[in-house]
């Protein structure tokens, strides 16, 4: 990760809390359901990568990229582990 992102208050004042809420909603709207309901662990992971990719093409901070990846990706395991 670039320091700069970290020091880059324009890049927070762009994606404020409001901002950023709105895209995870946009893009993972009822995703848990979908990860759930997935056929296999392999359709849970497209379901997440895809989301992920739509999310970080308009997200510009990488720390919430990276949080809603793990998030997701905790769901997961946690729905398919033991599949």
């Amino acid at each position: 990760m670039r320091n700069e992102e970290l020091i880059n208050e324009q890049q927070f004042l762009r994606l404020n809390q409001t901002r950023q809420s709105e895209l995870i909603a946009k893009h993972c709207s009822g995703i848990e359901k979908r990860i759930r309901d997935a056929r296999s662990k392999e359709e849970a992971e497209r379901i997440v990568s895809k989301a992920c990719s739509k999310f970080e093409s308009e997200c510009t901070s990488s720390i919430v990229r990276m949080a809603l990846s793990q998030s997701l990706q905790a769901k997961v395991t946690h729905y398919w582990s033991n599949k």
